[in-house]
């Protein structure tokens, strides 16, 4: 950012002004002859572009004005820089095309100078040189700090703590020689979700980011294992922070979730100690598949938001017998479905009717229907909660008629 010395100094003299008007009717002149591309008024074919003559304009005001480029007036550098540092580019490829925006800037000062003193067009490489100074400077920074965001230097030795932890061994050697500070509690946090990136330098660059959003969250630092379409990620608690672990946990879904371009499901364990990591991993794992394979919202679910269905799809002869028990009705759809929404209109025919666009009557020869096919009754107590852990149990399976 410059400083206020560097944005502000005396006024230009009248001859360099003089030029600089002279300038600007010379890139008004390419706008009007851009579509064209007259070779014979400018040797310069960057100047054809519309971006290079709007940054040329401004390059004009800050010299007469006498002052360097503002933040603002840099953010296409910046942009510039950083995208740069994400295709690869060498720094001095970018660097040299920038050399050549003073160079184009004089050589047309040059011609608009049209026999005014020379002295002017030594101002004028003087502010040349001050902004070209700013852009070289800009340029550096950004470019240097996209590839050590893109580089990692600890994320392989973090991602290394994070298998070691997750696996139930002990990592304090592993992080006093990677002299990375472990926290004794973390909750988990593992998602789902986003397009599979298969462009290899690409996904090293959601990588990238997507560590950066996490590394948001301050020392100790969070560790995660980032993979093509999840994540699993433990998320420290600091002793004596004022942080909801859950609304954290919202927040870096969130994040991630812009990062990768489209939502993300996400569930989380509460705080643990580190040797018990590898159960809580598990959980949060499991959770988040469950809640993927049941179709639900993407949002970040904990145990108290799964509990049903995560211990309905346990593999157990309840599980199986759950499961079975639908099997009469798998020929008639409508059945499952009339089922389903009956529950969850909480018994109300009329709703259910009103649900289903159909007669209050339909929805009565249907609940019969059941009832005569699978020997359970859905308007008893024990007809409901059988049949409802039925659908839940489903859902939870993947079973290929749960609504």
């Amino acid at each position: 950012m410059p400083s206020d010395d560097e944005l502000r100094r005396g006024a230009p003299s009248a001859a360099v002004l003089a030029i600089l008007d002279r300038l600007d009717v010379r890139f008004d002149a390419l706008e009007r002859r851009r579509c064209s591309a007259d070779p014979g008024y400018s040797s310069h074919p960057e100047l054809l572009q519309r971006s290079t003559i709007r940054f040329f304009r401004i390059a004009s005001r800050a010299i007469r004005e006498n002052r360097t480029f503002t933040a603002d007036e840099l953010l296409p550098v910046r942009e510039g820089a950083v995208q740069a540092a994400v295709d690869g580019a060498s720094l001095s490829a970018v660097l040299h095309s920038w050399y050549r925006f003073g160079r184009i800037l004089l050589d047309e000062c040059r011609a608009a100078a049209a026999g005014e003193r020379a002295a002017a067009l030594v101002d004028i490489a003087d502010g040349v040189l001050r902004l070209q100074e700013v852009v070289t400077r800009t340029v550096v920074d950004s470019y240097e700090c996209e590839r050590v965001a893109l580089e990692g230097d600890e994320q392989p030795s973090r991602e290394l703590l994070a298998r070691l932890l997750l696996a139930g061994q002990d990592a304090d050697p592993t992080a006093r020689w990677c002299g990375i500070e472990l926290a004794d509690e973390y909750s988990v946090l593992a998602l789902s979700g986003g397009d599979v990136e298969t462009d290899a330098k690409a996904w090293r660059t959601r990588e990238a980011r997507t560590v950066r959003v996490l590394d948001a969250v301050g020392t100790p630092p969070t560790l995660a294992i980032v993979e093509p379409d999840s994540a699993t990620v433990l998320v420290p608690r600091r002793p004596g922070a004022d942080t909801d672990w859950f609304r954290l946990a919202v927040d870096l879904t969130s994040a991630v979730g812009e990062v990768v371009g489209s939502a993300v499901t996400g569930a989380v364990s509460g705080p643990v100690k580190r040797r018990e990591l590898a159960g809580a991993g598990a959980l949060a794992r499991e959770l988040v598949e469950l809640a993927r394979r049941m179709g639900r919202e993407p949002a970040v679910y904990q145990l108290k938001d799964l509990a049903l269905p995560f211990q309905l799809s346990r593999a157990t002869a309840g599980h199986h017998y759950l499961g079975d028990c639908l099997l009469p009705l798998d020929p008639f759809p409508e059945l499952i479905e009339t089922l389903d929404v009956y529950l969850h209109h909480d018994l109300d025919r009329g709703r259910t009717a009103r649900a289903l666009g159909i007669h209050p009557n339909t929805v009565n020869n249907r609940l019969g229907r059941i009832r005569d096919l699978v020997g359970l009754d859905p308007n008893c107590y024990e007809g409901i909660m059988t049949l409802g852990s039925a659908l839940e149990a489903r859902r939870a399976g993947g079973g290929t008629s749960a609504y």
